[in-house]
């Protein structure tokens, strides 16, 4: 998380960042999955934590974030796999075998993440941000309809 040494007090604080960056993600991410928790097995540090993710299609992962982004590191909660091919485990692509680089994959967003194991999450996704426009578009009719009573209160009096 930085270039730096860090003395003792800011590690502290790097590991306090780290769950608040934790915390964040999930509460940006979990309407759009069946469940989400930090792990309350592995260990999390200044430089990295660990998510257990349940998907809306039922499976399970567990992810490891770090200042380099989001890397599935088993198909168990609260696990780290020694064996890296998780795309298989997971039956990310079922007619395609992964390649050696994908055992690797690490996604710079946790939406990208998703996009990549969770199929339906781009469509909870999709339908709630169409949910939010269709809100907003209703708050900015309401807001003209005020407006044009407010002006139409001017012009009588």
């Amino acid at each position: 998380m930085g270039d730096s040494i860090a003395s003792e007090g800011d590690c502290e604080e790097q590991t306090f960042n780290c769950i608040d960056e934790a915390n964040a993600i999930i509460n940006d991410v979990k309407a759009h999955v069946a469940e989400i928790c930090i792990s309350s097995k592995l260990a999390s540090d200044a430089t990295q934590i660990y998510l257990n993710i349940r998907t809306i299609e039922s499976a399970t992962c567990c992810v490891q974030v770090t200042s380099r982004g989001f890397k599935i590191v088993s198909s168990l909660y609260d696990t780290v796999d020694a064996d890296k091919r998780m795309a298989a485990k997971l039956h990310i692509d079922d007619e395609e075998e992964a390649a050696p680089e994908d055992d690797e994959e690490i996604f710079e967003t946790p939406y990208a993440l998703l996009d990549k194991i969770s199929p339906r999450y781009v469509e909870s996704f999709g339908n709630q941000l169409c949910q939010q426009l269709r809100q907003l578009q209703q708050m900015r009719t309401e807001f003209l309809e005020e407006e044009e009573e407010e002006e139409e209160e001017e012009d009588a009096d």
